[in-house]
């Protein structure tokens, strides 16, 4: 009997004081230093399709986010806690891309509520609350030939 016990001490200390399980979703694709390309933007009435080279990237020595919003470049600091994700004093360039500006303006708009994200195989998802707002793809690293 004290095996048994001193086994389930055992599996829920390295269960619980797993690194990976820490900071936030596990995933095939890590949260930072992954370019995130928005896919999708989800609205209460609509889910649209985005074709613009609108992405993000995190840097976690710099607790920040920057990307680009589909004609501007962003930049933000970030707070990540577990799974709960904020955004902080965003800022952009003020360019104007009349083809791409209502996609930029509904990302970086939509950054400012966002509370949560989750990983799922190459999908980043932004949440407020149990609401999705943003999907992204992972993009995959382009391999230099030598």
């Amino acid at each position: 009997m004290k095996i048994l016990f001193l086994l389930y001490v055992s599996i829920s200390v390295f269960g619980s004081s797993c690194a990976a399980c820490k900071g936030g979703p596990k995933a095939d694709f890590p949260l930072y230093d992954t370019r995130w390309s928005l896919k999708k933007i989800h609205t209460k009435d609509s889910i649209q399709n985005v074709q613009t080279k609108a992405f993000i990237k995190f840097n976690k020595e710099k607790n920040g986010a920057g990307g680009n919003g589909s004609c501007n470049s962003f930049g933000s600091n970030v707070t990540i806690n577990g799974d709960q994700l904020s955004f902080k004093n965003i800022f952009s360039t003020k360019m104007y891309c009349e083809e791409v500006q209502q996609v930029e303006n509904i990302f970086l708009g939509s950054l400012d509520k966002i509370t949560r994200y989750e990983i799922k195989d190459k999908a980043l998802l932004l949440y407020h609350d149990k609401e999705l707002m943003l999907e992204f793809i992972a993009e995959e690293e382009k391999k230099s030939v030598e």
